[in-house]
């Protein structure tokens, strides 16, 4: 057989004309790979004039600073992520007046949760010393005003998300990317001009970055509430968190996944902050934006399977979620020849992408391509328990793993000598180790429920 006929009988076995290619869901799939496309495009433009605004030192504490305050997110308790298969199932089911005590319960416990936050972080952040936490030697009062305009801006941000989970539960993927495209764009006309007339202001690239998207989800937000999801919209009347009990129980065990996800990401910027400086920083993120564009691509096409494995595990289409999961590993497959693309184009790309400012190790560009190739089958199967609601198994390992990261990596660093690249080897650790229990977990939910349907078991 051919090369060409091989090529061609496996992209056949990736688009057949099932469902899970049809309809809403190849829709989907095709305007979210534009829409992100111009997504990615721009947020790796925004890195190079970042960098005009900021040297390589202060752009590095940006990020840590960034990525610290975006433990915001976790605060919803996985409420985004259990709304989102809780508006699936509703519409699917055409139970709207559940749907909508699900949406205002949710908008009420956003802002029951993120109102003392705001004012214990106002009232404390005046009296900390935020140079010796980033272990750095900045303007006290820049890198104050800095923080309080990231923490306000997430913080209104972390209120107004709701209206992604609901269209991403409505199987309205590409709404939602849209509205993160815009919310990428709006920021970097701002930052263009900054780099040339307002050099060195840390707080001026706050501002843009993280203030100017909360306009964006306003008014996507009002608009859609009063077109789209008229009858869903929030309504004091409808607030019942006792009615919302299944909703909270799966938020939970997203949150515990989510906590662990972001505990890992925001401290791995501050070991490096801290352990190597701020310049060992910019290398590391601009590192992991430039491999993570595969992990990027490949999750428009699980963010519309997501919301149909949940429909499909409810009527109970085992068949499907089976076939749909083959095709899926296939497709993470074909991403691995991007990645490998993706480590010796690496040097000239970055020669390109922001010139000298930044040399990358090419020890820790192979690292990073190991780690996200490994991450690509980590996904697949993480969507398929998401969708289904069996996150039980990830929450457990979450724990485990953020409890044990960052005694690993400092062993690498201090006693192993790895350098850098002790982040990549413990990151590629927990990857192995998800993919493994993941893969194993999915086959003992779909196997109990064939032998409780008493059908045939399908191998």
């Amino acid at each position: 057989m051919s090369i060409i006929q091989t090529a061609k009988r496996y992209w056949e076995s990736l688009t057949g004309n099932d469902k899970a290619l049809s309809g809403r869901v190849n829709f989907n799939i095709a305007v979210s790979f534009a829409l992100r496309a111009v997504s990615i495009i721009i947020s790796f433009l925004i890195v190079p004039y970042s960098l005009k605004l900021l040297d390589t030192n202060k752009y590095g504490i940006w990020l840590a600073i960034s990525s610290t305050v975006s433990w915001i997110s976790i605060l919803d308790i996985g409420l985004a992520n259990g709304l989102r298969n809780k508006v699936a199932e509703y519409i699917a089911k055409k139970e709207y007046d559940q749907a909508k005590i699900a949406v205002s319960s949710t908008y009420a416990i956003l802002l029951l949760i993120i109102l003392p936050v705001a004012v214990i972080f106002s009232i404390a952040a005046p009296f900390i010393n935020w140079n010796n936490v980033f272990k750095t030697n900045l303007d006290q009062k820049e890198l104050l005003y800095t923080l309080i305009t990231v923490f306000t801006g997430l913080s209104f941000q972390f209120i107004l998300k709701p209206i992604s989970s609901i269209l991403q539960g409505d199987q309205k993927i590409y709404k939602s990317n849209q509205i993160q495209l815009i919310c990428n764009f709006i920021p970097l006309v701002p930052i263009i001009l900054l780099g040339k007339y307002l050099q060195g202001s840390m707080f001026a690239l706050a501002i843009a970055q993280t203030l100017l998207p909360v306009g964006v989800l306003l008014v996507y937000t009002i608009v859609l509430f009063n077109k789209s999801y008229v009858d869903i919209k929030p309504s004091l009347k409808f607030i019942d968190l006792k009615k919302s009990k299944s909703l909270f129980q799966l938020s939970i065990a997203f949150f515990v996944v989510q906590i662990a996800g972001v505990f890992l990401y925001s401290t791995t910027e501050i070991i490096v902050a801290r352990e190597f400086g701020g310049g060992d920083v910019a290398i590391y993120v601009s590192l992991y934006k430039y491999y993570s564009a595969t992990s990027i691509i490949i999750n428009i096409v699980l963010a519309t399977y997501w919301s149909a494995f949940t429909n499909a595990f409810a009527l109970n289409d085992i068949v499907w979620i089976r076939t749909s999961i083959s095709k899926l590993i296939k497709i993470a497959a074909l991403f691995l020849i991007i990645i490998i693309a993706q480590v010796l184009l690496a040097g000239p790309v970055f020669k390109i992408w922001v010139g000298d400012k930044i040399q990358v190790p090419f020890s820790l560009s192979v690292g990073m391509a190991v780690y996200f190739s490994v991450t690509l089958f980590t996904l697949v199967y993480t969507v398929v328990l998401n969708g289904t609601g069996n996150v039980k198994m990830q929450s457990i390992v979450s724990i485990i793993t953020a409890i044990l990261h960052i005694p690993v990596v400092l062993f690498f660093i201090r006693y192993m000598h790895l350098g850098l690249n002790s982040i990549i080897y413990a990151s590629i650790l927990w990857s192995v180790i998800q993919v493994i229990l993941w893969k194993k977990e999915i086959g003992v939910i779909l196997n109990t429920k064939t032998n409780n349907l008493g059908v045939n078991n399908i191998s």
